[in-house]
């Protein structure tokens, strides 16, 4: 074994001739660490201990053969990725086939030229590296759009927090109230780009993750309806939706996602349709190879400006629009359709487009979802919907929120942000509670420990933000759940976070918080935190 430069790439050498090793060992120890194993057992104990780039594996040996050896490196996540290139004198087209068939790199057939074992050994550092320098891009992207996912979110909160904090006062004139919606709609409006750009960072880093959850149909597509209803705006646009009483009145699937993917689409058509029509169509039918699954087909037509037959293969690309010349005063940041791809991807779907420039374009979709039952929404279900007078019987907070009083109660806000503090504050004030705020995690814990050791008013829960400097919100939390204070143990601390990432609320469940808020604060998510958490002394 040639240990000279441990910087140097490394390879290892399994073969049971001695000759064939030193052979080997003589061509490559000028330029990498050697290791030598002189068996099938040998080379997969030597190939979890070392981890070399690459392994050179005699096919015939009398222990266990290259294509047995082959098989348990390919099981283990510790060897699969290293590449393995088969030495033998076997020269025929299916012991080839055999070994690149098990996952073998490349192949160097015996006797050895040096020039030959060099390149292909080379060939395959190369390719190590490129994937390595690929990764480490990936990851360097994936890292920047998570942090700037944060940066854009923490002022988004306050832009949409104190807006609605506005809006609850009736006292405001009507021009200052519709100003202030404007406001709230750009405010959103930006949110869903900073979370299609979340998303994008989620799938590349393969963290994006599908909730499969029963579903109503009707109340999706009713859901659909009246968020793009108002993307017609003053437009000469008619809004057609086509479906029959055939359609499933409930499926298994993520209908979030499935309610993304066709807003996009439609946002899409009301965008680039100035006058004419868009059409939405939605059908179910059993899979005939699976009956635990159904084929969703929709579709998405409209008479807009087309696409040009040139931009067709760009349609589903990352960060970019097509025919910009002529869009460049449509808003949008060209990752709708390419998310809209991945999540159909992910689902085990299909999306596929045709256009004609100038007259419009019909995007059609395949998404599989889980069957629940033979129910279907029947006629007059489908004929409310098709005319828009669907009733949804979900139960619904109202716009204006009716707050409970609790007056009684005293809570904690924990944040290193100000304008956070005032978001918040002015919140849950609403509820009439006493709310007391810091700048730390520090002075949370303090504040916690001083009312231990001083009998001050317990508070009735702590909201946390989760990234601070100094202690962050998971560290001061563990911190306060060490204390020698029954209260201290039991007290309700609910997460706030900027981070929105998938898993996020899982780790906070896991690290001693009983809730999750995301920021911009939602005041229905708000809401129902509230109610859920915040009790007086004498209720269970």
């Amino acid at each position: 074994m040639n240990i000279e430069n441990t910087k140097k790439n490394s390879v290892l050498i399994v073969d049971d001739d001695i000759s064939n090793i030193k052979e080997l060992n003589h061509i490559l120890s000028s330029e990498y660490t050697v290791y030598i194993a002189k068996s099938g057992n040998d080379c997969i104990e030597a190939a979890h201990k070392f981890k070399p780039d690459v392994i050179l594996l005699d096919i015939i040996m009398p222990d266990m053969n290259g294509y047995e050896v082959i098989t348990i490196l390919k099981k283990s996540e510790t060897t699969k990725n290293i590449p393995v290139i088969f030495i033998t004198g076997l020269n025929k087209q299916d012991e080839e086939e055999k070994g690149l068939a098990l996952g073998a790199a490349d192949y160097i057939v015996k006797p050895f030229f040096s020039a030959i074992v060099k390149l292909r050994v080379r060939n395959q550092i190369k390719i190590l590296d490129l994937l390595f320098e690929a990764k480490s891009a990936n990851k360097a992207k994936s890292d920047f759009l998570s942090t700037m996912n944060h940066e854009m979110r923490t002022p988004m909160n306050a832009v949409v927090g104190l807006t609605n904090l506005m809006l609850d006062d009736d006292n405001l004139a009507a021009n200052i109230k519709e100003n202030l919606k404007k406001i709230s709609t750009a405010g959103n409006t930006l949110l869903g780009l900073i979370n299609d750009v979340l998303d994008i960072s989620k799938i590349e880093a393969g963290k994006l993750e599908l909730t499969l959850v029963k579903y109503d149909v009707p109340s999706i597509l009713n859901d659909i309806i009246t968020l793009n209803i108002f993307r017609i705006e003053e437009k000469p646009v008619k809004f057609l939706l086509d479906i029959n009483e055939d359609l499933p009145c409930s499926l298994l699937g993520d209908d979030l996602r499935v309610k993304q993917i066709v807003n996009n689409l439609l946002s899409n058509a009301f965008k680039y349709t100035h006058r004419g029509t868009v059409t939405l169509g939605m059908k179910c039918s059993i899979d005939p190879t699976e009956a635990a699954q159904v084929w969703m087909d929709v579709y998405v037509s409209d008479t807009g400006i087309g696409i040009k037959e040139e931009d067709m293969q760009r349609l589903f690309t990352d960060y970019g629009q097509v025919d910009k010349r002529t869009n460049r005063a449509i808003e949008g940041t060209g990752l709708g359709l390419s998310i809209t791809k991945r999540l159909t991807d992910l689902m085990g779907g299909e999306i596929s487009a045709e256009s004609e420039y100038g007259k419009g374009t019909t995007f059609r979709l395949r998404l599989k979802q889980g069957f629940i039952s033979e129910e279907t929404i029947g006629k007059e279900i489908a004929e409310n919907l098709r005319s828009f007078r669907y009733q949804d019987n979900r139960k619904r907070v109202s716009e204006k929120l009716v707050r409970p009083d609790l007056s009684f109660a005293k809570v904690l806000v924990v944040d290193d942000m100000q304008t956070n503090l005032d978001v918040a504050n002015g919140l849950l004030r609403k509820y009439k509670m006493q709310v007391d705020c810091v700048l730390s995690g520090q002075e949370a814990v303090e504040l916690i420990r001083m009312g231990g050791t001083q009998g001050q008013p317990e508070y009735n829960a702590i909201f946390m933000d989760h990234m601070m400097p100094g202690m962050d919100g998971i560290e001061a939390v563990k911190t306060i759940r060490e204390l020698d204070y029954e209260y201290a143990k039991k007290i309700p601390i609910i997460a706030l976070t900027a981070n929105a990432i998938q898993g996020t609320e899982n780790n906070f469940l896991a690290n001693g918080f009983q809730g999750y808020i995301s920021k911009p604060i939602d005041i229905k998510q708000l809401d129902s935190i509230v109610r859920k958490w915040i009790r007086s002394t004498g209720d269970s």
